[in-house]
């Protein structure tokens, strides 16, 4: 289709399976396509979804190929991790970035089937069908540098994204921000993590902190994030690591304050601010590290072994972001990791080894986080006049997720972009 005029790219947000939830991000997609008809904007999606259906991926597939149906080009932006059939999305796409600290795992087509033997037989080939498309689109996207029999070899692979790149995979591996970004004067845009790394909390914020990034009013503001957490999912702290060194390269400058503790990948996630920005950590925070959990697995041995090399793979990679701290080398997580336990040490010790800023508790911060707890997205702040708060906790309720993303359609849209 021919269009008129350029915008500024619009970027919307995506955290999560790919699976009837969905549908509130497909919409969102579908009313961007109505609004922009005959206009040249481009669209970038930034995303992190480890599971879900093959089916929903196809069909989230061939929204994006309406948008560039309509002459818009699409950049599908990696945050935290994309899995499987998930990686279609960076098929269809005219461009797929990722994040330094992101990356891919493969594994096989994971099938449940029952009922009469004919039946039974007709969906496994339906469902290998499904899978050798499957295969055909990533076999064709890496232009031959991988092929198909090593792919369906893969019963559970962990790439990172250098590795993503010289097989084809992704087009570009953004680097971590590493040049100081200056603090200018004003209010700090304040993220509270009060909890744990999860998708059901996780999502909600992204999507508040990506209005309010995508706002030209917002220009350069600095953003302060306070945790208090005792870890949680890996992917999850990835993907909110990602979006806030994307605001790092927009020069906001990101604070970083441990107000509390810092547990297991939140441990890792303060070094998101170590060079670029700031990070503090009150004198009463306490820090852990310990070796990534498991789920139980099953299977055969050599699933089961391809299976652990992709949690190595993670765990190797948040691995190497510890070592960004200045005190923190491979020998000394060595020393930790033989402790066979978890290692806690105090924030004295933490600014020893260089991983921030020791600084006094402050019984306002504190205070802020427990009254916060009830805020869902800073519309309370705002009517009080008051700065917006992006709030973090444990108790979301999973359930409301997709209306409440339904409910920032509007705003996400009209949102002024860079």
């Amino acid at each position: 289709m021919t269009t008129s005029a350029c915008l500024p790219r619009q970027a919307f947000i995506y955290n999560g399976n790919l699976n009837e939830k969905t549908k509130p991000f497909e919409d969102l997609i579908t009313r961007y396509i109505e609004l922009n008809k005959g206009i040249n904007r481009d669209l970038t999606l930034y995303i992190t979804s480890t599971g879900g259906y093959p089916e929903q991926a196809f069909a989230l597939c061939d929204v994006i190929r309406k948008v560039q149906a309509e002459g818009h080009k699409v950049t599908i932006h990696l945050l935290g991790q994309l899995c499987s059939f998930n990686y279609l999305l960076a098929t269809v796409a005219d461009r797929f970035v990722m994040e330094a600290t992101a990356s891919l795992t493969f594994s096989q087509m994971l099938v449940v089937a029952k009922g009469p033997l004919f039946k039974l037989k007709a969906h496994i080939q339906e469902q290998k069908e499904i899978y050798a498309k499957f295969v055909e689109a990533v076999v064709k996207r890496s232009g031959g540098k991988l092929d198909e029999k090593t792919f369906r070899s893969w019963r559970g692979k962990h790439l990172t994204p250098q590795e993503a790149l010289a097989l084809g995979l992704c087009a570009e591996v953004v680097k971590l921000p590493e040049t100081p970004v200056a603090k200018v004067a004003g209010a700090e845009h304040l993220v509270v993590i009060d909890g744990l790394f999860s998708e059901s909390t996780m999502y909600d914020r992204q999507i508040s902190l990506h209005i309010w990034l995508e706002d030209q009013a917002n220009k350069g503001r600095p953003i302060r994030v306070r945790m208090c957490s005792r870890g949680g999912t890996v992917v999850q702290a990835l993907s909110l690591y990602g979006q806030l060194c994307e605001a790092l390269r927009r020069d906001h400058h990101v604070t970083i304050e441990v107000a509390g503790k810092a547990y297991s990948c939140a441990l890792w996630f303060t070094t998101c601010a170590l060079k670029a920005g700031t990070v503090e950590i009150t004198s009463d925070s306490k820090l852990m590290f310990h070796q990534i959990s498991v789920d139980p697995l099953e299977g055969t041995l050599d699933v089961i072994e391809q299976e652990l090399s992709v949690h190595e793979g993670v765990y190797k990679q948040t691995c190497e972001l510890l070592c960004m701290v200045p005190g923190i080398t491979q020998e000394l997580l060595k020393e930790w990791e033989d402790k066979n336990d978890d290692f806690y040490f105090s924030a004295t010790e933490a600014a020893k080894l260089g991983m921030g800023n020791l600084i006094a508790p402050n019984a306002k911060s504190q205070m802020v986080v427990a009254e916060d707890a009830i805020v869902d997205s800073g519309n309370a702040a705002k009517a009080a006049n008051a700065e917006p708060i992006t709030t973090v906790t444990s108790g979301e309720d999973s359930d409301n997720k997709s209306l409440k993303a339904a409910a920032v359609t509007e705003a996400e849209l009209v949102a002024v972009t860079h």
